[in-house]
């Protein structure tokens, strides 16, 4: 008999979430870099093993809503513990803010009778003890059912995770099909490595308020796929940094962003970048719509 369920992944901004989905499907999933709140949207990582196919639902981080993107990204959290089998949250124990925690696992509800395990991430950057202190003090905080250590970063304590959410979840149909590992969609999937690719190399000069929207996709009669994006930042001081003397920066960022989808995509892409200013977008309802943060 198959088995089926959708897996929450929750967790403070920052703390592997996009990292531990990836790892556990063994795809690149989700976009990952240093800047918290990097995942802006519910993303679904896909894990088909033989008679067993989970869904992992990495959630945007959890953090204070300041404008209307903030407000989107809470409501995908929310939306998210709806319809689920079972829940992991995450923390980082290089970097533990048990306060902040705390705040956000109340918004959890432990009487849902939804199994919760708690998953303390980077066992690789602290000791033994350590890890003992988190999981008494997060015990305080919820009626977590087990607890795993693991580092997802270099895919370590990841199997026994794995075979309790595998018992964790009921028997039912499969959703989608064995080959897929993602719900994105192509052009989701540009506008998303695109955005990975300016993260990492402008960690520091470019705050989180870029957005990348794919104006055309088309498959070409040379076997190629022409794609052109758009680069939305709030500033006009960001859109000189990314364009670089002389349009070098912006002309690297295509060329790493393209690498990466010829091989996520597997075939040739050529890739078009360009690059807008749009005053305090996140804080506009109609621009949040037109990006893509579309209320469900």
């Amino acid at each position: 008999m198959s088995k089926f369920g959708a897996i929450g992944v929750f967790g403070r901004a920052n703390a592997g979430k996009s990292t531990l989905v990836n790892a556990l499907v063994g795809e690149r999933v989700s976009i990952v870099s240093k800047r918290p709140q990097t995942t802006r949207k519910r993303i679904l990582g896909i894990l088909t093993q033989d008679d067993c196919q989970l869904v992992f639902c990495d959630t945007p981080g959890l953090h204070t809503v300041k404008n209307k993107l903030d407000a989107f990204m809470h409501e995908e959290i929310l939306a998210t513990v709806k319809g689920l089998q079972a829940g992991m949250y995450l923390v980082d124990l290089g970097d533990i803010r048990h306060e902040e925690d705390k705040a956000y696992l109340s918004q959890l509800n432990p009487e849902s009778g939804m199994p919760m395990f708690l998953v303390l991430n980077k066992t690789d950057l602290v000791e033994a003890d350590r890890i003992e202190f988190a999981v008494k003090l997060y015990h305080e905080y919820y009626p977590f059912d087990k607890v795993f250590a693991v580092s997802a970063g270099k895919k370590q304590g990841l199997e026994p995770l794995l075979k309790s959410l595998r018992r964790a979840v009921p028997e039912g149909p499969h959703a989608y099909d064995p080959d897929y590992y993602t719900s994105q969609t192509e052009r989701e999937i540009v506008e998303e490595v695109v955005r990975e690719v300016v993260l990492q190399n402008y960690f520091q000069e470019v705050p989180h308020s870029l957005a990348v929207q794919v104006e055309q996709f088309t498959e070409r009669e040379n076997g190629k796929t022409f794609v052109e994006a758009t680069l939305y930042v709030e500033k006009e001081g960001h859109k000189k940094i990314i364009i670089g003397k002389g349009g070098e920066g912006i002309k690297n960022l295509g060329q790493i962003a393209r690498q990466r989808l010829n091989s996520l995509l597997g075939r040739d892409i050529f890739l078009q970048l360009w690059i807008k200013v749009r005053a305090n977008w996140r804080r506009d309802e109609q621009w949040i719509e037109r990006l893509g943060y579309r209320k469900k």
